[in-house]
């Protein structure tokens, strides 16, 4: 299979117990170990982003057992859960299909794998960690931007004068009130 370019691929179920999984199983040696994928419907222009497992003799061992249709040419085939496929627009298996296939293993093709995953804590959880990467750097800016700001208060206290410095505001307890003080004046 080529992953570069869109070509014909025989679309088959996916097994019962990776219908709620993020990945889909092909035979494509090119591809690393559990690689991130994107598939293109060059139809329609959808995409998806998911995990590839490979197809193994093992694997085709499980899913090449009655009622299930067999697997016979493996580096044509594409196991995919009904989540994905409604995601590209192709409802049903057993069919050939124009499909691209491009390898993503990017921090944004795994943070768009876990936006595309068929369930929903992975999806909200993806989008809570980036919002909250977002927010901590907001965080820091508006902190380093507020110590920026407060610098020449700083210094002016440090290097003023007692008799120059402002006017604070504290509390006066046994008056109920808030009182202004200034500090002392030294008498020369």
């Amino acid at each position: 299979m080529s992953c570069a370019n869109s070509r014909p691929i025989k679309l088959f179920a996916s097994l019962r117990e990776d219908t709620q999984q993020g990945w889909i199983w092909l035979q494509n040696p090119t591809l690393p170990a559990r690689s991130v994928i994107r598939i293109k419907n060059p139809d329609n222009g959808k995409v998806v982003y998911c995990e590839a497992l490979q197809i193994d003799n093992n694997f085709l061992a499980a899913y090449n057992q009655q009622p299930r249709f067999t697997i016979s040419a493996p580096q044509e085939a594409l196991v995919i859960n009904g989540w994905y496929r409604a995601a590209l627009g192709v409802v049903s298996t057993q069919s050939d299909v124009q499909l691209s296939i491009n390898p993503c293993n990017s921090w944004w093709g795994k943070f768009k794998a876990c936006t595309h995953h068929p369930q929903t804590v992975v999806r909200v959880a993806a989008w809570l960690g980036l919002i909250s990467v977002i927010l901590g750097m907001l965080g820091a800016v508006l902190g380093a931007a507020s110590l920026w700001a407060a610098e020449p208060n700083m210094a002016f206290e440090r290097d003023a004068p007692k008799a120059a410095r402002p006017s604070t505001l504290r509390w006066a307890p046994n008056h109920h009130a808030l009182a202004v003080s200034t500090p002392n004046v030294e008498a020369k």
